[in-house]
């Protein structure tokens, strides 16, 4: 019975992901014309995602650790459990906002412009093809303004919500070449409302914590290993907290 529930809410979550998405794509075409209005791209997808959530009786609960200052550019490093975490993050966190994805990403059909406009999609298998991504991730945030999001561990982890460690050195670097603070973010729910690999989900909470920013003014390329290891630290003791591992 409870199998049958699980597959008869997924369908229901699934359905208002895809109709609500088809309602804006029209809308998200002629703002993907133009580099001047990804901004409000990113609004649509906001209303997208927060839409979706509700109608699939998701509830997100975002607490911060401080408050995050006006007008300053950060680069967002989450832990990665589920690939609802992309809707989560492009609905809740706070900004103008563009991922960092795998490339695979780009290939889905309707939902890929994402990866083929404002965000970047990374070839991971290729050296060339992520040092390019990065190169771009940092012209990105120079040209619009925006926030970058980025999954640090690379890909959800075989066994999440354990952290996979060491992060990949790309965000840091740019962090660190920008002078921008890094906020690191703990998805502890996620896997349980939707989880791909195992086809089980279910509504319920979805919190998100956003922790105080990592200041990178001052450092070097010599101090990414301890600001990996900063950010880790943060997530992984807000996932023990929350008795997640």
């Amino acid at each position: 019975m409870r199998k049958f529930f699980t597959i008869l809410w997924l369908v229901w979550a699934g359905l208002w992901f895809v109709l609500v998405f088809l309602l804006i794509y029209i809308p998200l075409l002629l703002l993907f014309i133009s580099p001047k209005t990804y901004r409000y791209a990113h609004y649509l997808r906001r209303f997208w995602g927060t839409t979706c959530c509700y109608l699939g009786f998701i509830i997100p609960k975002v607490t911060y650790e401080s408050p995050l200052p006006k007008n300053q550019q950060f680069v967002f490093c989450s832990n990665h459990i589920s690939y609802i975490d992309i809707v989560c993050c492009g609905s809740f966190l706070p900004g103008f906002n563009f991922f960092m994805g795998k490339a695979e990403l780009a290939e889905i059909p309707l939902f890929g412009i994402w990866f083929r406009t404002l965000d970047i999609a990374v070839k991971r298998e290729s050296i060339r093809g992520s040092y390019r991504a990065y190169e771009e991730a940092g012209e990105q945030m120079d040209s619009l303004g925006a926030n970058l999001i980025i999954y640090p561990e690379g890909r959800i982890p075989h066994d999440a919500p354990k952290l996979k460690f060491p992060f990949k050195v790309g965000a840091f670097r740019l962090a660190i070449e920008k002078q921008v603070p890094i906020v690191p973010v703990t998805l502890p729910d996620n896997l349980d409302r939707f989880d791909l690999d195992n086809f089980k989900g279910s509504p319920g909470k979805m919190r998100m914590f956003v922790h105080t920013p990592i200041e990178t003014q001052g450092l070097s390329l010599e101090d990414i290993p301890a600001l990996q290891k900063k950010v880790y630290d943060v997530i992984s003791s807000q996932l023990k907290s929350v008795g997640v591992i």
